[in-house]
């Protein structure tokens, strides 16, 4: 089940990175990722507390899973933050450059920059995807004694 669970995660990341994070603005991302870690503590903290309320004992398994799931979804929204984040300094620079750096346009490193701006979003996305693979697989799969 575990297995099944971080393969699902990190699909939902892959589209996250890749897709979603190209159907809507940038701002609005900016304020959605980091509005979803306290509303993900906030609804995991409900399930334990109606679960105590309804006296449902939980092993350690379940309460474990809980746990591991939560973390699960912060560390995505961490993530698809830090690169959305990133996103928005690239084009910051770039367009401060543009603005009042002109005469500089055609001298490295602003022109590397400038026009690689593409590839290193596309980079920085990859680098973010793997890290949330090895952040996910320390939750789901790490040595839990």
């Amino acid at each position: 089940m575990r297995y099944l669970l971080i393969v699902i995660l990190i699909c939902l990341n892959f589209y996250l990175l890749f897709y979603f994070s190209k159907k809507f603005e940038r701002t609005f991302l900016l304020k959605l990722f980091p509005a979803l870690i306290p509303i993900v503590i906030i609804f995991f903290f409900g399930i334990g507390f109606v679960l105590k309320l309804a006296h449902i004992q939980m092993n350690f398994i379940t309460s474990q899973a809980l746990i591991s799931a939560m973390m699960s979804l912060i560390v995505l929204s961490m993530i698809n933050f830090t690169n959305q984040f990133f996103s928005y300094m690239v084009d910051s620079i770039i367009e401060f450059h543009q603005k009042n750096n002109a005469d500089n346009l055609s001298k490295q490193p602003i022109k590397f920059f400038i026009g690689n701006q593409i590839k290193l979003k596309q980079v920085a996305s990859v680098i973010w995807f793997l890290g949330s693979v090895l952040m996910l697989y320390g939750i789901w799969l790490g040595d839990h004694q």
